[in-house]
């Protein structure tokens, strides 16, 4: 890994303290640092892996308004033209299905979140997959 040099101005009483902690711990202040750092952006990560699940009362108001239309659903076609009615659109992704919105294709959660595996689909409809209306 390339290193590069990088100069912080620290409050004395800062500088002392992360100088002193350095020492106890026979290492250095840029290591100190990058720990630092390295743990900060690591927790960061993890945060916004938390913040890409559905919000339950997203999935709850989908359940509500969807489950009807995803139960009675007859085929791949028939799913499609439900979804579109509400402004939604399904798509096949790793594996599964989610549900976006038409007008920006923003991913809302997948359809398993909703009570609906892609594999329940498949056992209903058979083999295909949902259009997307994005694509002519």
């Amino acid at each position: 890994m390339n290193k590069r040099t990088v100069t912080v101005q620290l409050p004395d009483d800062l500088a002392l303290a992360v100088h002193d902690l350095a020492t106890e711990q026979e290492g250095t202040v840029g290591k100190i640092v990058e720990d630092l750092l390295t743990a900060h952006l690591a927790a960061k990560k993890a945060r916004q892996k938390t913040r890409d699940e559905p919000d339950e009362r997203l999935i709850f108001a989908l359940q509500k308004l969807l489950f009807r239309d995803m139960a009675e659903a007859v085929d791949w076609a028939d799913l499609d033209t439900r979804l579109r009615r509400h402004g939604y659109f399904m798509k096949v992704a790793w594996g599964g299905l989610s549900l976006h919105t038409e007008t920006s294709g923003h991913k809302l959660c997948n359809t398993h979140d909703l009570g609906f595996s892609y594999a329940t689909f498949l056992r209903r409809f058979g083999p295909g997959k949902p259009k997307d209306p994005r694509q002519a």
